[in-house]
């Protein structure tokens, strides 16, 4: 984990205490992309598979996490909230895996900050896959909205 990885991930866990629970590590944040690592003893429910509360909540704080550090990074001030999700549950999991977010549009950033910048309010629709043993297991697509 480089420090612009172990700094967000301080900021994460300050900023939304609960998400210290999750099991998660942010390991990579890239241009357009933010993967966390996710323990499975932690998430793992009766069946021993992970819980399927446990993949939403990881989803939404990975793809939220994506667009925080975004607007962090830019300098960008205001609130940043969810205002839509869906999830679809593929496989079950039953390792350690990956949850990866990314924009759904490559212009996706850009776009937001203009508007946002104009408007004062903005959203941007963010994408997340949790990965395990080298497959697709659940499919998580988010609304976020950040105002002033």
């Amino acid at each position: 984990m480089s420090q612009l990885e172990q700094n967000f991930q301080n900021t994460l866990f300050k900023l939304i205490p609960q998400t210290k629970n999750l099991g998660i590590q942010i390991t990579r944040i890239d241009e357009n992309q933010l993967t966390v690592h996710g323990d499975y003893a932690l998430n793992k429910n009766h069946l021993n598979i992970v819980f399927g509360g446990s993949i939403a909540a990881i989803s939404i704080t990975t793809a939220w996490s994506l667009v925080q550090s975004k607007i962090e990074q830019a300098g960008l001030k205001g609130n940043l909230v969810i205002k839509h999700q869906e999830i679809d549950y593929l496989l079950p999991v039953k390792t350690d895996f990956e949850c990866v977010a990314s924009f759904q549009s490559a212009d996706g950033w850009d776009s937001f900050e203009k508007t946002y910048q104009e408007k004062g309010r903005a959203k941007i629709t963010v994408t997340a896959q949790i990965i395990s043993e080298a497959k697709a297991t659940s499919k998580f697509q988010g609304v976020f909205v950040l105002y002033r």
